[in-house]
């Protein structure tokens, strides 16, 4: 009787090293997503207005993390309730607000950052009633979609420091004609680095 085929060690180990190399294949992407460099921020939640109407509020910014001097984001938003205007602003996040969680945004976001010249562009409002200054307040586009830029430094306050001794993020929030409503409320949580470490 013939003893049964061993296969070659060499074949063996190639065969390790593959499930191996696959292995890390699959998650070297995963720890990829944590990086220092700046990237981009998400929030969505879905809303229903009182009359009933739902809405997918979809809102991207880039970068995330800002050099220690501060910076200029681009940010983006989409289904939103285009009969509804909304500040865009940089704020400090409350206390008791988890961001990703909307049952937490119980309390107007605030104090934000100052300054809503057109020049400065920290803060836009976006409505479609045709009431505004322009290059501060623009319209929605359709579906609920709006794009801008803003520009952000660290110091949103007196004694109110980003990274330091506040958290801050790029929100949106009801405009001044339903202040108190907190179904437009997202946040995406800015960063700023260390002077050096952002390029």
């Amino acid at each position: 009787m013939k003893p049964p085929t061993q296969r070659p060690k060499k074949a063996l180990s190639r065969g390790v090293l593959a499930v191996t190399a696959a292995g890390l294949a699959a998650v070297l992407p995963l720890a990829g997503t944590v990086s220092a460099t700046p990237s981009t921020g998400k929030a969505q939640r879905t809303v229903v207005t009182a009359d009933g109407e739902k809405f997918r509020l979809r809102l991207k910014a880039n970068p995330v993390v800002l050099p220690a001097t501060g910076g200029t984001v681009k940010v983006k938003g989409a289904g939103y309730n285009s009969a509804q205007g909304i500040f865009l602003a940089f704020c400090v996040i409350p206390d008791g607000v988890k961001v990703g969680h909307p049952s937490t945004y119980t309390t107007l976001p605030g104090p934000c950052l100052g300054g809503r010249e057109a020049q400065d562009g920290s803060s836009r409002r976006i409505t479609d009633t045709g009431t505004g200054t322009p290059g501060i307040t623009l319209p929605y586009e359709e579906g609920g979609r709006f794009r801008t830029t803003l520009n952000l430094r660290p110091e949103i306050a007196d004694g109110k420091v980003c990274g330091e001794t506040v958290r801050c993020a790029i929100v949106t929030r009801a405009d001044f004609t339903a202040t108190n409503e907190r179904l437009y409320d997202q946040y995406i949580p800015v960063h700023f680095a260390p002077a050096g470490a952002v390029r």
